[in-house]
C-alpha cells in the first residue's frame, strides 16, 4: 500500500518540476550554490506565504519546528535566515516570474466559478470574461531607497488581468507605481471572443484597438472630455427604465480617431446604488444594453482579488528589502494563490478560497488525502473559532458536544 504524502507535496505536485528545472538552467539559478538549491527555495517561500509567516526568523522558526519532516517535503534539511535572504537577494527574478506565469496559465482551465457569466458566455458567444486593473503597494523610501518616489513614497504597481470566469489572475507586471497603467495596454495577451472589463484609468484609444484587432471586446467608462459623433441612437429598443441611452458612435478628434478609426458603441446607464448615470464604451454591438452595464460591475471582483491576497498571503509586508527580494515574494505569493485554486478545483470545492486556504494552512505537514482532510478541518477550525469567541468573551467551556454537521456548546 502507498504511503499518503503530506499536504504540502501534494501541492507542491501542481508545480511542473521539469519546467521550472529548465527555467532554472537557463537562467542559471543553481549555479556555485552547494546547498539551497532553487526548488528548496521556491518551496520555502510557498510555505511562508500559505502558513503566512511574517519575517524570515518567523520562516526559519516554523520550519524547524518540523524538522524531521523538511526533507520529505521537498525543503531540505539547510534552512536558515541567511540562506533565504541570501536566495532572495541573488536569484535571478525572471525564473520566479515566468514560473508564475506559467501556473496562472495552467490555473485558467480549471472549471468554471461563476454561473451568471457562464450563462451570459453561452447566450452572446463570449469565450471569457477579464478584468484588467492595477494595485499600488507604497514603500517608505528610507527602508527602500531604490523605489521611484512620488508624492513623497515610493511604490510598486501590480497591472493585473483577472479572469472573471474562474476567480483566478491571468497575468500579472510588476512596475514602478509611477507607471501610467495605460502604458501597457497593447502589451495584454488579448484572447479572441473574449470581453475586457476595464478600468477607466486604462482608457488609451490605441489599447483600445489592439483588443479589437485581436477581434476581442471592451468595456470602459468613457471620460468626460472625449469628443464624438452620433451615428445612430437606439435608445427606444431599450426596456429597462434604466438605461438612459444607447448610441452607435466614433471619435471626432484627431488623436482619438487615429487610435481607434473604427465606430463604437455609448450606453448611458443610471445607477441607483450611486445615484447618477455613468457611460460606457464598447465595441460590442450585440450585448443588451442592461447587460453591458451589469458586466461592468464585475470590474469589483478584481479589486476582491487584490484585497484577498494583501490580507490572506504576504505581499504588503516583505522578507528583504532588496527590488529582487520584493518581487520574487510577489510572484511566488501569485504562484501559491494558484496553487490553492487548482487544489479546490481538483476536489471539486465549492467554498471560498480564503476558507479553503485556512483549512489547507493548519494541515500542510499532515499524511492525510487534501480531500479527505476537508470535512475534519472544518469542524476543527468551527471548534477553533467558537472557543477563541467564547475566551474573548470571558467565558468557560464545561463540554462539548459534536455532531457530523455541526458543534455544540454547553456553559
Amino acid at each position: 500500500m502507498s504511503q499518503i504524502p503530506y499536504v504540502f507535496n501534494q501541492l507542491s505536485r501542481f508545480i511542473d518540476r521539469d519546467y521550472f528545472e529548465n527555467l532554472v538552467a537557463r537562467y542559471h539559478g543553481n549555479q556555485y550554490v552547494k546547498e539551497f538549491s532553487c526548488w528548496n527555495h521556491l518551496l520555502v517561500m510557498i510555505w511562508a506565504q500559505l502558513t503566512s509567516r511574517r519575517s524570515l526568523r518567523d520562516i526559519e522558526v516554523s520550519l524547524r519546528a518540523h524538522g524531521d519532516k523538511l526533507y520529505r517535503m521537498g525543503i531540505g534539511k539547510h534552512i536558515s535566515r541567511n540562506n533565504i535572504s541570501h536566495a532572495n537577494t541573488k536569484r535571478e527574478v525572471a525564473i520566479y516570474r515566468e514560473l508564475a506565469q506559467r501556473m496562472m496559465q495552467k490555473a485558467t482551465c480549471i472549471r468554471f466559478r461563476d454561473p451568471q457569466l457562464e450563462e451570459l458566455s453561452c447566450l452572446f458567444s463570449i469565450s471569457g470574461f477579464f478584468a484588467i486593473d492595477s494595485s499600488s503597494i507604497k514603500f517608505d523610501l528610507n527602508r527602500y531607497p531604490w523605489s521611484v518616489p512620488q508624492q513623497g513614497v515610493g511604490g510598486i504597481k501590480l497591472h493585473t488581468m483577472y479572469d472573471l470566469l474562474r476567480e483566478v489572475p491571468k497575468m500579472c507586471l510588476i512596475t514602478g507605481h509611477e507607471e501610467r497603467d495605460q502604458t501597457f495596454m497593447e502589451d495584454y495577451p488579448y484572447e479572441k471572443e473574449s470581453l475586457y472589463i476595464i478600468d477607466k484609468a486604462y482608457m488609451k484609444t490605441r489599447g483600445l484597438f489592439a483588443i479589437e484587432k485581436a477581434k476581442a471586446f471592451f468595456i470602459v467608462p468613457i471620460k468626460r472630455n472625449v469628443k464624438y459623433l452620433v451615428l445612430k441612437d437606439d435608445t427606444e429598443h431599450s426596456n429597462p427604465i434604466e438605461v438612459i441611452a444607447d448610441r452607435t458612435i466614433e471619435f471626432t478628434s484627431r488623436w482619438a480617431k487615429a487610435g481607434y478609426p473604427k465606430k463604437l458603441r455609448i450606453v448611458t446607464y443610471y445607477v441607483e446604488k450611486k445615484g447618477k448615470a455613468m457611460q460606457f464604451l464598447t465595441n460590442n454591438f450585440k450585448l443588451p444594453a442592461e447587460k453591458v452595464a451589469l458586466l461592468y460591475k464585475y470590474r469589483w471582483n478584481i479589486e476582491v482579488f487584490f484585497k484577498w491576497i494583501k490580507q490572506h498571503l504576504r505581499i504588503n509586508s516583505f522578507y528583504g528589502t532588496s527590488a529582487n527580494a520584493i518581487m520574487i515574494q510577489i510572484y511566488t505569493a501569485f504562484i501559491a494563490y494558484c496553487i490553492l485554486a487548482l487544489a479546490a478545483d481538483a476536489i471539486s470545492y465549492k467554498g471560498s478560497l480564503y476558507d479553503f486556504a485556512n483549512m489547507i494552512s493548519v494541515s500542510l505537514t499532515e499524511k492525510v488525502s487534501v480531500n479527505l482532510t476537508l470535512p475534519f478541518l472544518i469542524l476543527l477550525i468551527k471548534i477553533y473559532t467558537v472557543i477563541n469567541l467564547l475566551i474573548e468573551a470571558g467565558g468557560t467551556i464545561s463540554s462539548i458536544f459534536f455532531s457530523s454537521s455541526e458543534l455544540f456548546l454547553f456553559n
